[in-house]
């Protein structure tokens, strides 16, 4: 039989973007006084960079770059305000950001640097507001909001 989660189990405090929580997936309901991060269907992903080539004997030689990158995938949350994807919106705008999350690797809390990639949303409710001498309408909540952040590889970090 499937288990099917409870609300509360959809979201968890799972990061901090430069100091803050991400905005609220507007169930109303808070963990730890934060606001809810993205739903946990997220993926972790990893990358090493190897400086490598192969010698007069064909044998490969390589040598670890960096440490190993992390890339936070297809953060996603099913249902967002206007005013939560505007902030959201904003972070991204922003390019760069630090990112403080548990890291398995570690076994404990890093802060890294990251930018953020690919963002997307589908407007998915419309209010009617006065524009200009006009009505108009804009979105009031958003869809399968989905973004990524990617790891800068920087090395000095907390």
């Amino acid at each position: 039989m499937a288990v099917t989660p409870n609300k509360k189990d959809l979201s968890a405090p799972l990061f901090l973007i430069n100091g803050s929580s991400f905005p609220s997936n507007e169930y109303g309901y808070y963990t730890s006084g934060a606001v809810n991060n993205p739903g946990r269907d997220y993926v972790e992903r990893t990358e090493q960079l190897v400086r490598s080539t192969r010698n007069a004997n064909g044998e490969v030689i390589s040598q670890v770059v960096n440490r190993r990158l992390r890339k936070f995938d297809s953060l996603s949350w099913p249902y967002l305000s206007a005013s939560s994807v505007t902030w959201l919106q904003q972070q991204i705008a922003k390019f760069n950001c630090t990112l403080t999350y548990w890291d398995s690797g570690t076994g404990g809390f890093v802060t890294r640097e990251y930018y953020w990639g690919d963002f997307e949303a589908t407007p998915c409710e419309w209010e009617t507001v006065y524009y200009n001498g006009r009505y108009m309408k804009k979105p009031s909540y958003y869809k399968n909001v989905v973004c990524n952040l990617i790891d800068k590889g920087v090395v000095n970090e907390n």
